[in-house]
């Protein structure tokens, strides 16, 4: 039984077929009219503004064909831009119109027209200057009443044309019966014009829609989109205006001239509406463009409308719209790279492509208009590309609207999560104290741990070698778990080198690593001595072994590391030191006075970090001499990055001063110095990382085996 009745679904389907066949029933039956073709009978002649009727048919014969060239910018065919145009069209009657009313359609004639059959008066669209105003996009529909009309002879019909900016003449132009020409005429007006004042319509009231909300939300992220959404909406309804104008002249205030009015919307608003379709572009990505690209933009703005308001004429208006296009070019080209580069950004691949959806129906329907009325010259269909500008609106509208709403949803529900936390508050309280209560208990444990190896593998903070004084200061962040390293390798009395590392992180993951690469350190270091190779080539395989011993650990580490050779004849120590990526070390020259950090001649050559596999590394060794009274400091960036309460960094600069001023003095006391003022700099702080300081003198090597 189920199985015979009909579905919903299957009623719709049969109800739509129907409905189809109805509507194209009907249109068999729909009248078929004859038109007389006369677009290529128009002749012109120019004249001045205040010529009159009885003047133009005096001077008939002067009349000049109308090119096709003139056809779609009648300003071109205009020696002098302050005349006017008169058109001229003489028809004898097919016989198909005997005894019917007749009319004549023009697709589309811009500015303003006024039309005399026979000498008659006929009807007038727009009005000329001094007082112009234009008629817009509407189709001109001309009715001939019988008796004015020469059914078995010549018509000579004079129409009166104010070019304006816009001037042009379509090329369907015929003679047709009333009925058939008023219908096409009003279908064509509400295509072209009355549409358009419910498109500018909806665009101040998305203007004032979003005005709003970016007013109320401001204060938040993201929210300058609606800023330009906005301002975008509202600058493409003041450039509708001049296709509509006629339909809402009564709305044009008396005391702004019509050519302002043209220079302003027409030409001015499109400049700033394709300023706007950027800016909300890059907001929409989220991208941030140099206060100077900034400026740049709007300049191409400023300097196009300060021509277009110096313009004196039309004609000359007309002629500057490629230069317009040029300074709207420029702005593409400076937006649309950001477009294409956020592409390849992981998260902005959607929104890039989302941009890219909403503004192809203008893109598809620019191509269209340039395909139907540039290559097949077809007049009669309305422009296109502001029927796919305005979808590319609605597109954008419906994104926003989209984002918004994902947006208060979000809120509703974290809204939510509050009033349930709210009222539960101590129950989750108690439970997240316990929680964290035991969790830092075993972290604190692990902590205490790890500290505690550290503080059995860190060499003494101060030692005596034969010819150095040496002296270490050792500041971890976390629970005395440091992720600083600093360390000294010696035989009996002998110095044989330093190092100072800083490994990546804080807390236990950064101690372990540590402990891990200090003995991979060491044991390099120590068989490099052994077997005389390059300082250069112990880091590189201590790079090699600690990628292979860290395992999966995501870290890096940078350091120093130095070689000491035996002192000279003259108490003078070589000094061999490869960086890999760390703050220069600082080398006071006691005999000259003078401090210099040491980094290899060509910096270029100097670069790479210990611990990431797949990166290229470049240690090459930088080579001084160390004589008495000489000073050696270096650091880890956690003394130079820490800041005081404005912000400023504490910097290598007072580190250079302080041993300076200081270098007569102990390494004890020179370390000691460096960080009373780094403890006084930062005062009202909190250092947010480890610090270590390693100050290493020159003394005279020989007291020193004396005093053995």
């Amino acid at each position: 039984m189920n199985n015979m009745l009909i579905s919903r679904k299957q009623i719709n389907i049969i109800i739509l077929f129907l409905s189809f066949f109805t509507l194209f029933s009907c249109n068999k039956h729909k009248p078929v009219f004859h038109r007389q073709d006369v677009s290529n009978d128009i002749y012109f002649l120019e004249t001045p503004v205040d010529a009159s009727i009885g003047y133009v048919m005096q001077n008939s014969a002067n009349f000049t064909e109308l090119k096709k060239e003139y056809r779609s910018n009648l300003n071109r065919a205009l020696k002098n831009p302050y005349n006017l145009l008169w058109l001229k069209i003489d028809f004898v009657p097919d016989a198909e119109f005997k005894d019917k009313t007749i009319a004549l359609y023009i697709s589309q004639l811009q500015s303003s027209s006024w039309l005399w059959c026979n000498g008659n008066s006929i009807r007038k669209y727009g009005s000329i200057p001094p007082h112009e105003i234009s008629c817009g996009t509407v189709s001109h529909f001309f009715m001939f009443q019988k008796p004015i009309i020469n059914y078995e002879g010549n018509n000579t019909i004079y129409i009166q044309v104010w070019p304006g900016p816009l001037g042009m003449i379509s090329n369907t132009v015929f003679i047709g019966e009333q009925q058939d020409v008023f219908t096409l005429s009003e279908r064509h007006t509400f295509f072209n014009a009355k549409i358009t004042i419910a498109f500018m319509t909806i665009m101040v009231l998305i203007f004032f829609l979003y005005l709003l909300l970016y007013i109320v939300l401001h204060k938040h992220t993201h929210t300058h989109v609606y800023l330009y959404y906005s301002l975008l909406s509202l600058f493409t309804s003041f450039f509708l205006i001049p296709f509509c104008i006629s339909e809402i002249s009564w709305a044009i205030p008396p005391f702004i001239p019509y050519f302002l009015i043209i220079k302003i919307c027409l030409n001015i608003s499109a400049q700033v509406t394709v300023f706007f379709a950027n800016s909300f572009m890059l907001s929409y990505l989220k991208i941030k463009i140099p206060k100077k690209i900034l400026y740049l933009r709007v300049l191409f703005i400023i300097i196009p409308s300060i021509v277009i308001l110096c313009i004196p004429n039309y004609k000359t208006l007309s002629s500057f719209i490629p230069f317009q296009l040029f300074f709207c070019m420029l702005d593409f080209f400076i937006c649309t790279p950001k477009l294409i580069k956020s592409f390849l950004h992981k998260n902005k691949k959607t929104d890039s492509l989302k941009l890219t959806i909403g503004f192809m129906p203008v893109l598809i329907c620019v191509l269209g208009d340039i395909v139907i009325r540039g290559c097949m010259k077809i007049d009669t269909i309305p422009y296109i590309t502001l029927y796919g500008w305005q979808i590319t609106i609605y597109i954008f509208l419906f994104y926003l609207v989209q984002e918004f709403g994902t947006t208060f949803v979000h809120n509703l529900q974290l809204k939510s999560q509050v009033e349930h936390l709210n009222t539960n508050l101590e129950e989750i309280v108690a439970m997240r104290t316990k929680e964290l209560s035991e969790a830092n208990y075993v972290l604190s444990k692990g902590l205490e741990s790890v500290a505690q190896v550290q503080k059995n593998v860190l060499p003494p903070k101060e030692k005596m070698f034969k010819g150095w004084d040496f002296s270490a200061f050792y500041r971890p962040l976390d629970n005395n778990v440091s992720g600083d390293l600093y360390d000294f390798y010696y035989t009996e009395e002998k110095l044989d080198g330093i190092g100072i590392f800083d490994v990546s992180g804080h807390g236990i993951t950064a101690g372990l690593m540590t402990i891990l690469s200090k003995g991979i350190i060491s044991q390099h270091f120590i068989s490099g001595l052994e077997q005389n190779i390059s300082l250069t080539k112990v880091l590189e395989e201590i790079n090699e072994t600690y990628i292979k011993e860290k395992v999966n650990v995501d870290n890096y580490i940078t350091g120093l590391l130095f070689k000491f050779s035996d002192f000279d004849s003259d108490d003078i120590c070589h000094v061999q030191l490869v960086n890999a990526g760390h703050p220069y070390p600082i080398l006071y020259d006691s005999k000259n006075q003078k401090i210099s950090e040491q980094k290899y001649e060509n910096q270029n050559e100097q670069y790479g970090i210990i611990g990431i596999e797949g990166l290229d590394v470049s240690f090459p060794t930088v080579n001084f001499d160390v004589s008495i009274n000489d000073v050696i400091v270096c650091f880890t960036d956690g003394i130079t990055e820490a800041t005081n309460l404005n912000n400023e960094d504490f910097t290598k600069d007072r580190i250079i001063e302080i041993v300076k001023n200081n270098a007569e003095l102990s390494s004890r006391e020179i370390g000691q110095k460096i960080m009373a003022k780094l403890e006084s700099f930062t005062e009202g702080t909190t250092i947010d990382d480890d610090i270590t300081l390693i100050v290493l003198k020159r003394n005279n090597s020989r007291n020193f085996i004396e005093g053995i």
